[in-house]
């Protein structure tokens, strides 16, 4: 081979190194509020509404890391944190129990560097699910799984981040739910915490946002998004960075 050729296979070898270049994963995992539904009291023709990718709270957050890493958004409308495998059933006979997703989710999008899980708004309409005791170790339970999954492919186990979501707002009362269902939602985070605490992994309460004063009561308005995603960045601001 001449020099010139020589040099050429060493820049082609340099462009396919810079090409497998892994770029870190963070998977957020959770529900309408992870997906981006928009806060509505009659929906319109299509059932639902989806804020864009300028406002959902993963894509904000991939954005502030400037290319470093990758979130994969992975939210479920009505998915259920603490439910056990087919138990509840949409009306397209999809599970809603978020167990049922997330060994799936962890088996597409392998490996995972950074878990973020947000569930528990959905478990308190459930009567079965309806005290926070019984919700969190059952969403660990969730999460246990995944890493399960993850252990099971190989490699390094991700981070986990397990967020409590924003207590339910007053006008749940105005959609049937039950007034107690309020104070319940609120016992939700130190019980969570708890969990995290019990299995080392990092805990958020995403409370510290604002409250839920939405026309629903449950889902979040863009500055609920932008908010948590500058809570969410500075816990992520060395992944991707050089070692």
């Amino acid at each position: 081979m001449t020099a010139a050729s020589d040099a050429q296979a060493d820049d082609r070898s340099g462009t396919g190194r810079q090409a497998d270049a892994r770029v870190p994963t963070l998977l957020a995992f959770g529900d309408s509020n992870t997906w981006g539904y928009m806060p509505q009291i009659h929906p319109g023709p299509t059932r639902y509404s989806r804020y864009g990718p300028s406002i959902r709270w993963p894509m904000v957050l991939e954005r502030s890391g400037r290319g470093r890493f990758r979130v994969v958004e992975h939210g479920i409308c009505g998915l259920v944190g603490g439910l056990a495998s087919g138990e509840a059933r949409f009306e397209d006979g999809t599970s809603r129990a978020a167990i049922d997703h997330v060994r799936g989710v962890i088996l597409a999008n392998w490996p995972v560097d950074e878990l973020v899980v947000m569930l528990g708004t959905n478990d308190l309409a459930y009567p079965s699910l309806s005290q926070p005791e019984i919700i969190a170790p059952k969403i660990a339970a969730t999460v246990l799984a995944a890493l399960d999954t993850h252990r099971w492919l190989g490699g390094k186990s991700p981070g986990i981040t397990l967020v409590s979501p924003i207590p339910l707002g007053r006008r749940v009362i105005e959609l049937g739910i039950e007034e107690n269902a309020l104070a319940r939602s609120r016992l939700l985070a130190p019980l969570l915490a708890d969990q995290a605490r019990l299995h080392g992994w990092r805990f958020l309460d995403a409370a510290a946002v604002g409250e839920l004063d939405t026309v629903d009561g449950i889902h979040w308005d863009g500055t609920h998004h932008c908010r948590f995603a500058g809570m969410l960045a500075p816990i992520f601001g060395q992944l991707g960075m050089p070692r």
